[in-house]
């Protein structure tokens, strides 16, 4: 199993594989390599993909700190330097475009060809602007009921988040006889203290500054269900320096629509990644 080891000593688990321009996949949290393969073998005979399991997660080792998305993006550094990558595409879904995002904040946008960022803001939190989560409507106070419920039942704090945020149309669907069931599906993924550490450091770190960093060309996919709404589509459209490409019109589709529709996806991540800009 090929790992590599952080500057902090945490191994992490990733695969590089195929020839061709050099494209990194970053996946989101509580999810993995695993969760979105479809989606990666999609461009596997056109490039060398790159991808790994962020700490915490999967195949990669659960360190007690440097749980933050600072630490991700320095990962990602790590992991591009060990590699020996000087030249990429990336792309980034959910808590994996914050890492991109954490990466520009720290050591620039240099190595980056172009940028692929999946239902995403630079800034989760609601309040100081309506670009956060739930389209601008997840409070404070929404957030540490998603903590408490997280060092409590991380089943049903996930359950909660999915219902209401990802995929309302599941919370109506779903007989309250299976929901107990479907909750601790839901959070059978990362360890309840890492999910909670990470959405802690997603809700207080503020990306913004990194977007005007970004002087590539930038791609952004918004399921037909998306965590994230028009305020933070214009912040990417006013900040940007590089050209900015939106692209919608997936339907059935919710935050996880890396898993939901992976081909569809691709076809319109490989013209992107093609272009000029």
């Amino acid at each position: 199993m090929p790992m590599f080891a952080t500057s902090d000593g945490t191994k992490l688990y990733y695969e590089d594989s195929g020839k061709g321009p050099t494209l990194v996949f970053c996946h989101g949290l509580n999810s993995s390599h695993l969760a979105i393969k479809k989606f990666i073998d999609e461009f596997r005979e056109e490039y060398r993909c790159i991808c790994y399991d962020q700490r915490g997660h999967a195949c990669s080792e659960c360190p007690k700190q440097h749980l933050n998305v600072k630490t991700l993006g320095r990962d990602l550094h790590e992991l591009l330097v060990f590699l020996g990558v000087e030249k990429a595409s990336v792309i980034g879904h959910s808590m994996g475009a914050a890492t991109i995002f954490s990466y520009v904040n720290q050591f620039g946008c240099v190595p980056f060809d172009k940028i692929v960022a999946v239902d995403m803001s630079p800034y989760m939190r609601n309040g100081v602007w309506h670009g956060g989560i739930g389209c601008g409507s997840w409070t404070d106070e929404d957030f540490l009921l998603d903590l408490d419920g997280m060092f409590d039942d991380v089943g049903g704090a996930t359950w909660r988040i999915v219902s209401r945020l990802m995929n309302p149309a599941l919370a109506a669907a779903t007989p309250s006889s299976l929901v107990g069931t479907m909750a601790t599906a839901f959070g059978s993924g990362v360890d309840p203290f890492v999910f909670a550490a990470f959405w802690y450091s997603l809700f207080r770190t503020d990306q913004r500054p990194a977007i005007s960093k970004i002087n590539v060309p930038f791609q952004y996919i918004q399921p037909e269900t998306p965590l994230y709404g028009d305020e933070t589509i214009a912040f990417y459209r006013e900040n940007l320096r590089g050209t900015f490409r939106l692209e919608t019109g997936f339907p059935g589709t919710t935050h996880t629509i890396l898993q939901e529709s992976p081909h569809e996806v691709a076809e319109r991540v490989k013209p992107f990644l093609r272009s000029e800009a």
